[in-house]
């Protein structure tokens, strides 16, 4: 397997980027936010609480993101490419992740950091809402409490990655095609 984790704040393009490394690199998506989305959408067994967290803005408790990661790479072939988008997201769900990973002999080879300064995501979520009509774009308070999470909980795995080398921080603020080049270019050094 080769291992790629995209991280970013909430509205920094990690869904289009995604969408563009599956498309040119053969990636297989294992996407915590959609993962969460489709249980919802499909009247899962862990709808009501889902929805509970992620309207208020929280985190899913790591019991159940770790439970749905865990069974999504269990089902990847063992040579295929993944592509973490928006997990992990705290630094227990990271040195998880790097444990659970060595049981398959394999690793995170790259971690890519879409940067992007917290007066633009906020225009970008709003944007968002009104074309995809997210709930967790639509209210302030939401929002608030979702940068504020990212803030204390998610940025301490950038220091996690950049003290195993694996760190590579991309200018989120460019042009959408600028910032795909500046990833291709991390991932034509990383597969090498």
């Amino acid at each position: 397997m080769f291992n790629i984790i995209l991280v970013g704040p909430p509205g920094s393009g990690k869904g289009t980027q995604a969408e563009r490394l599956i498309q040119r690199y053969g990636f297989i998506s294992i996407a915590l936010g959609a993962l969460l989305r489709q249980e919802m959408a499909e009247n899962g067994p862990n709808k009501k609480l889902i929805e509970s967290y992620i309207n208020s803005g929280q985190l899913v408790p790591d019991s159940l993101s770790l439970q749905l990661i865990t069974q999504l790479v269990e089902a990847q072939p063992t040579d295929g490419l993944l592509l973490f988008d928006g997990f992990p997201r705290t630094l227990a769900q990271a040195t998880f992740l790097d444990n659970f990973l060595t049981e398959y002999q394999t690793k995170i080879d790259g971690v890519i950091f879409l940067d992007v300064s917290s007066e633009h995501l906020l225009k970008r979520l709003k944007h968002r809402a009104t074309i995809e009509a997210r709930s967790d774009d639509q209210d302030d308070s939401k929002i608030k409490t979702r940068m504020q999470i990212y803030q204390e909980e998610t940025l301490p795995i950038l220091n996690y990655y950049k003290a195993q080398e694996k760190l590579h921080c991309v200018n989120g603020l460019q042009d959408v095609d600028q910032v795909t080049q500046a990833i291709e270019a991390i991932m034509d050094r990383l597969i090498l």
